[in-house]
């Protein structure tokens, strides 16, 4: 009876002192850190949909099964995603996403733009508006000004690799844009480009134009993104020396010259190089279109028949004429050089107009 008071007793103050029960645990609220911006390329798993969304805000945002879910909803027959990037796009505090659909790797056929707006759904579809044959290879969300507003940018070259442009996108809540695309559709050569040529915050819509010709010339064209504000033009010497060179040969001029001929009236530019060609008293007529055939110097070059009529001393006069017409014929453009102080100089242009 003793033992069991004595138990009995224990047990009480145990109860009372709270020893082993009950026992407060300290917990401790540990905030996140915050996580900063990155990129990354989508997560492309073989037949299906799941993706790493590039997210081009502030911060970092883990995607949702909802989200996979969706996007296999979408998903257009036999293609797969491509790329996935998500922005407030239009800035009023809902998300977009923006995902690309191809058939083959690296290749986008089809862009949804979707609103994470109490359930996602999808706001357009942006429309290609290059009308040649093209692949279109990446897309990026930009900033193309020094304001905060978003642009969706898509890139795009031809199956050979000969061509290079891009089409710009806004979106304004539920309608989508396109503000300006550029791509070499009349040539299908040559490099389109959104750069920041002057380095002061705002993109340009560039236009390179490579030309095989003497000097072997680029022109550069650029105007502002959206293409308002005038339009400015560069002339870039591609050659070893990186600047002008004199020909020294006679046939060498005649070509240089007509290729200068042709790159002026298409762009408008002034090339200083022309006036030291020649020594005329009076300006050639400038109606040679209707003799040579410039059609090639978008492409090969421009194709030269240049022969030697006629030698005397330091004068000699050369019948010119396009490749492509026929050798017996006599239509062509008559120049005669002569030698001044070591380089030869172009004295006169003449139409020969008799077959």
């Amino acid at each position: 009876m003793i033992s069991d008071k004595l138990f009995a007793l224990v047990l009480v103050v145990l109860i009372l002192s709270g020893c082993g029960v009950n026992e407060e645990a300290e917990v401790k609220n540990i905030a996140p850190k915050p996580s900063t911006s990155t990129v990354v390329s989508p997560e492309i798993t073989e037949g299906t949909s799941k993706v790493t969304v590039e997210d081009t805000g502030k911060t970092n945002v883990q995607d949702s099964n909802t989200l996979d879910q969706f996007i296999k909803k979408i998903q257009p027959p036999n293609e797969q995603l491509q790329k996935v990037l998500k922005e407030d796009l239009d800035r009023d505090g809902k998300l977009e996403y923006v995902l690309a659909f191809g058939l083959e790797k690296g290749g986008i056929d089809n862009i949804f733009v979707v609103r994470d707006d109490a359930g996602y759904h999808i706001i357009g579809k942006l429309e290609d508006p290059v009308m040649v044959a093209h692949l279109n290879t990446d897309m990026k969300i930009m900033k193309l000004d020094q304001t905060e507003q978003k642009f969706i940018v898509v890139y795009s070259t031809s199956e050979v690799d000969e061509a290079e442009g891009f089409s710009i996108f806004t979106v304004d809540h539920n309608r989508i844009s396109n503000l300006n695309y550029n791509y070499p559709e009349a040539t299908g050569q040559g490099s389109r480009k959104l750069e920041d040529i002057n380095k002061d915050g705002v993109f340009e819509d560039v236009s390179y134009y490579r030309f095989q010709d003497t000097q072997k010339h680029t022109i550069i064209t650029y105007q502002k993104f959206d293409s308002t504000g005038p339009e400015k033009t560069k002339v870039l010497y591609e050659n070893k020396n990186k600047k002008f060179v004199y020909p020294t040969d006679p046939k060498d001029i005649i070509q240089n010259y007509l290729e200068d001929h042709y790159l002026r009236n298409r762009f408008f530019i002034h090339l200083p190089e022309m006036a030291e060609f020649i020594a005329l008293s009076a300006s050639p007529k400038n109606n040679f279109e209707s003799i040579i055939d410039f059609s090639a110097m978008d492409y090969t070059g421009l194709d030269l028949n240049v022969k030697e009529i006629a030698y005397e001393a330091n004068q000699r006069v050369f019948l010119v004429k396009s490749s492509s017409e026929e050798e017996e014929s006599n239509q062509g453009l008559v120049f005669t050089l002569e030698k001044q102080s070591g380089m030869w100089k172009i004295m006169s242009i003449e139409m020969n107009d008799k077959l």
